[in-house]
């Protein structure tokens, strides 16, 4: 049996969202949709087939992440998401689940403080990038995926230029 880090994911999760209503954000996840983007059900299903979170801290990090969504839309500050199109097509919860997600993934692009770009499958060069990360105003945070724990990562001028690379190479958020 290994280490239980579900009490600490959670806790890491309250950090990241404590951080979200100050200043600019700019996010990258390769192989899921942000955490502030998914839906209820999408972010249960990613949640609960990580195996590393408790069943009964999987609804607590849920209700988290859709604070995280509120906060989001209630920002003044700007937000900008790129996300891969492989997880935008990979099928996480079903048709219903990704059709749901979808939905609020346009609503959320419709916002004016929010950034939505899609990076291409196949782009060249290849992005092989096995974790997300989340720059702020006060720190960049590294989430691997599909373990919901942020790192706090002290030189963040790999990630600006990378985050930098990323943007220009996707697209507009459209279905």
């Amino acid at each position: 049996m290994g280490v239980d880090v579900s009490g600490a994911l959670v806790v890491q999760q309250r950090n990241l969202a404590l951080d979200e209503p100050h200043g600019q954000i700019r996010a990258f996840a390769p192989s899921t949709v942000p955490a502030p983007l998914q839906t209820a059900t999408y972010a249960r299903t990613v949640l609960t087939a990580s195996g590393l979170l408790r069943p009964e801290h999987v609804e607590e990090v849920v209700a988290i992440r859709m604070r995280r969504q509120r906060l989001l839309i209630d920002a003044e500050h700007p937000r900008t998401y790129v996300v891969t199109e492989t997880a935008l097509r990979c099928p996480i919860g079903g048709v219903e689940t990704m059709t749901e997600q979808h939905l609020l993934l346009l609503a959320l692009a419709e916002l004016a403080h929010v950034t939505l770009r899609v990076l291409p499958e196949r782009h060249d060069p290849p992005v092989i990038w096995s974790c997300g990360f989340t720059i702020t105003e006060n720190a960049t945070t590294v989430e691997a995926i599909p373990f919901p724990l942020a790192l706090p990562i002290r030189d963040t001028r790999h990630y600006l230029a990378h985050f930098q690379d990323l943007f220009h190479a996707a697209h507009p958020y459209q279905l």
